[in-house]
């Protein structure tokens, strides 16, 4: 039998620093492995450079439009928010709904329950209009006010310019409860959008509901968020941003929902599809400067 002495073992046996490497390109691997497997993959879909979100300085929150999908499309939709949620310390989820029953909302809020993260809607349960107003803390001492309004009562006025009780009375609950607000960011939120664009040949020409656009405007209100209308998903007016959650269904044949990221500075806003891809992207300035 053969014995090997200490020193031929030795000069058998790979340099210390060599195990010592490959030790901690193997830690390495494993921990890149654990956080790609735990973010979702929001990737555009029309080329650019890599996403702005998940940065520091920043408030998110997400928007989808509510309303009735097959259940394998809405649990898609689920799991997609609900990875979006995780990685980017989504506080808050509004449904934009036009009905109290909304499904989405129903199995949504529910969902999101063991994330702790509160779901908002503005629609009306039976004769209660339901109007609330959020207010949410942002870094270096701003606030994010979150207004939401039930448009069921405004649609004689949004659709055939008749001012009833019921309208008067919303208006003016927006405008005294805009009056109280801050300087820092202000959204208004509700189902019917307020922006009617149509195209005659060549010639769009875009309509803004009063005394909506003169409200907003006085009080110096960022974006207003709605489902899908004839303007696409996202609208510029001055200042002032409409941004239009896809309907499930509609001639676009898009659904997904939007990831709204405020900062100090701007807000950026993400359409994401139910595969993960970013559709479309928005940024507004609080000073009114917009890029897409």
């Amino acid at each position: 039998m053969e014995v090997e002495s200490a020193a031929e073992l030795q000069g058998r046996r790979p340099p210390p620093w060599r195990r010592t490497v490959a030790v901690q390109a193997a830690v390495c691997l494993a921990l890149y492995a654990a956080f790609s497997l735990g973010e979702p993959q929001l990737r555009p879909r029309l080329g650019g450079d890599a996403l702005g979100v998940g940065g520091g300085g920043g408030l998110s929150f997400l928007s989808v439009a509510g309303g009735a999908r097959p259940p394998a499309d809405q649990a898609r939709l689920l799991r997609q928010m609900e990875s979006t949620a995780k990685v980017y310390e989504v506080k808050l989820v509004l449904d934009v709904a036009r009905f109290g029953d909304d499904p989405l909302w129903q199995n949504g809020s529910l969902h999101f329950q063991a994330l702790n993260i509160p779901w908002y809607s503005t629609t009306s349960h039976g004769q209660i209009v339901s109007n609330f107003l959020k207010k949410v803390k942002m870094p270096y001492d701003q606030i994010l006010e979150i207004v939401g309004v039930d448009t069921g009562p405004l649609e004689d006025l949004l659709h055939d310019g008749k001012m009833s009780n019921s309208s008067r009375e919303q208006i003016t609950w927006l405008e005294q409860t805009l009056a109280l607000t801050s300087n820092n960011w202000k959204i208004v939120v509700g189902y019917d959008p307020l922006v009617d664009c149509n195209v005659a040949r060549t010639t769009k020409t875009t309509k803004i509901y009063e005394p909506l656009r003169h409200i907003f405007e006085k009080y110096a209100v960022n974006a207003y968020v709605s489902t899908g209308g004839s303007c696409g998903h996202f609208h510029h007016d001055n200042s002032m941003s409409y941004i239009q959650n896809p309907i499930p269904g509609d001639q676009t044949n898009l659904d997904g929902f939007f990831m709204h990221r405020v900062s100090p500075l701007e807000m950026e806003t993400l359409l994401i599809n139910l595969d993960g891809e970013v559709v479309q992207r928005s940024v507004v300035h609080q000073h009114g400067r917009e890029a897409m």
